[in-house]
């Protein structure tokens, strides 16, 4: 395979046996189901080339970028060097973005000095303690408690928690709607809109876990995540009435209950530079940050 291609559901098994490769990947972006999601507003394409599989994607600036490239760890080496060719090929500056610290090392190890390598914090992970988010303990998580026993004070008897499935789409899509509504329509939520329309119609075929709450029977609320590691879970999806006091924090700690009490850590994503979005993220007091990176190669390569 030469050309890039779009992500498609077909392509999951392809796609996965490269990402397989390398189970211990924490990383929000590369994921199939985050790729998929995401594929047509970010522009995502991909191909396998001598045996590695690489990853193209634009970046919101306008800049041609490489994500992650896999193959088998110990072709590391030659992966890197399929993915410089390939973007020399296209006329494009060799850009990768969105790298973890692992995969720097890894590319540090390749060719000392021949990458340099920026930091991207508005791509930076959150990661929580799924215990923490579940059981609010403590006093950096009492106003979060708070919110939950206004929450139960004013709706005890009128809500209740469900797993998602197929029958629910409309409603989360009516859900959704209201909540840009109450936002305001613009580029970059009309461009989330088709990623949240994506993995609540692709639920089952991607793997993933869904949750409403529905007060006076109406859904008010949703998420959707799926299991990226033996002991993680990723969240892609949450959505809730911003009038209602304390339902973000109820859909966030029953989802958890519900889907993923098992794992030991919940990754919430990047925050994007927005500063309400980092805000709320910081304010559950994340157990730690996968930094995220970019790379160029230095002007001794060229």
């Amino acid at each position: 395979m030469g050309l890039f291609s779009p992500i498609t559901l077909e392509d999951r098994p392809s796609i996965l046996r490269y990402l397989r490769y390398y189970p211990e990947n924490e990383s929000s972006e590369c994921t199939f189901s985050n790729m998929f999601l995401w594929s047509e507003p970010d522009k995502i394409e991909w191909t396998v080339r001598e045996g590695s599989l690489l990853i193209h994607t634009i970046t919101q600036t306008g800049i041609p970028c490489m994500m992650m490239a896999f193959s088998q760890p110990e072709r590391m080496c030659e992966t890197l060097e399929s993915a410089i060719d390939v973007m020399r090929e296209r006329g494009e500056l060799f850009r990768m973005c969105s790298l973890p610290s692992w995969y720097v090392s890894r590319m540090e190890s390749c060719s000392p000095g021949r990458f340099i390598f920026e930091r991207e914090p508005h791509h930076d992970d959150y990661i929580y303690e799924t215990s923490a988010l579940i059981g609010l303990a403590g006093r950096n998580l009492h106003a979060k408690r708070n919110h939950i026993n206004k929450f139960n004070g004013l709706f005890q008897g009128r809500y209740a928690y469900e797993s998602y499935n197929m029958s629910m789409f409309a409603e989360c899509v009516d859900a959704y709607i209201r909540w840009l509504e109450e936002h305001g329509e613009t580029p970059e939520l009309c461009a989330e809109r088709k990623s949240v329309e994506r993995a609540l119609r692709h639920a089952d075929e991607l793997g993933l876990k869904g949750g409403v709450v529905r007060i006076d029977g109406k859904v008010e609320a949703f998420t959707i995540g799926e299991r990226i590691t033996s002991d993680m879970a990723l969240i892609h999806v949450e959505k809730a009435n911003i009038g209602v006091p304390g339902l973000f924090s109820v859909i966030n700690q029953m989802f958890l209950e519900n889907a993923f009490p098992d794992t030991m850590w919940v990754n919430r994503e990047e925050d994007m530079g927005l500063e309400g979005l980092r805000r709320a993220k910081r304010s559950y007091k994340p157990s730690r940050m996968i930094e995220k990176y970019g790379a160029k190669l230095s002007e001794n390569y060229g």
